[in-house]
């Protein structure tokens, strides 16, 4: 590993060292009361490894609500979201129901197939393994319009801003890059210093090391706007040069898992005394 990257790991903070998993399982087991949590994992900076104090530690999953509240009257909203302050901390948790994750992720949502592969996964159980052995036979190009998408949105956002903030510009960095290794490897990685190496964009360490000091605002946008166009661009050779397969390859896999789950937790009382593992 050369200087660079030892560094920026090194500077990395680990969630247990903001807070302790079993605390912050229990928050989100509050949170979700009711609800089944499959999937957990830590995104945003923290993930990425420019996070600096101020940083809220975001965390994404995935849960099951009860079938019944599917079939019945009530409605289910599909998706939980909470930020709030919690140790000292702040945590900005977000998760899909497991049916709107998979309609997404059919769709090429590259967001949710970055929750469930992510490396820094909290709960760790054979529903997971499951859950990331299906996800991955939904991997193809079509994964390339989201990606696609979130790098010129975040294009025109710095056109229309006198001075983008420089999270905001890592933060295009990462996805793009993302994107570019899922196309030509067919895997997540989240790891920015370690895509920028990979790829040849290692002027953004730069940045990282000034939003690991502070979040601060772009003075200086116009050599990092080209970069981002120099990001764009590798994104549409990936996605010329990618081997993988047009359509998802194995749907079907899908929503056997999925109709399995509609079984297993058709009923609630299932669900009550459920805990995270």
């Amino acid at each position: 590993m050369n200087q660079a990257m030892d560094k920026a790991r090194r500077g990395k903070r680990s969630v247990e060292e903001l807070i302790s998993d079993k605390d912050l399982l229990r928050l989100i087991n509050k949170q979700m009361a009711g609800q089944t949590v499959l999937q957990l994992a830590v995104a945003g900076p923290h993930a990425y490894g420019y996070a600096n104090k101020q940083s809220a530690l975001q965390v994404t999953g995935i849960y099951v609500e009860p079938t019944e509240h599917l079939v019945g009257l009530e409605d289910a909203h599909g998706m939980a979201n909470w930020v709030g302050e919690f140790h000292d901390q702040r945590v900005d948790y977000s998760a899909l129901e497991v049916g709107l994750a998979f309609k997404h992720l059919l769709r090429g949502d590259g967001s949710v197939l970055e929750r469930v592969l992510a490396p820094q996964q909290l709960i760790l159980s054979h529903d997971l393994d499951r859950l990331q052995t299906t996800a991955k036979g939904l991997i193809c190009t079509r994964f390339h319009g989201y990606y696609r998408s979130f790098c010129k949105g975040i294009l025109s956002d710095i056109e229309e801003s006198t001075h983008p903030s420089v999270q905001h510009m890592l933060s295009a960095y990462r996805t793009g890059l993302t994107g570019v290794h899922l196309l030509r490897t067919g895997k997540i990685e989240l790891e920015l210093t370690k895509l920028a190496e990979d790829y040849g964009v290692r002027e953004v360490e730069q940045l990282m090391a000034l939003n690991r000091e502070k979040e601060s605002l772009l003075e200086v946008r116009q050599p990092w706007t080209k970069l981002l166009v120099r990001v764009h661009a590798l994104l549409e050779e990936s996605y010329d040069l990618s081997e993988l397969p047009t359509d998802p390859p194995k749907p079907a896999a899908a929503e056997e898992y999925l109709l399995d789950m509609r079984r297993r937790f058709f009923d609630a009382k299932t669900m009550r005394d459920g805990r995270l593992c």
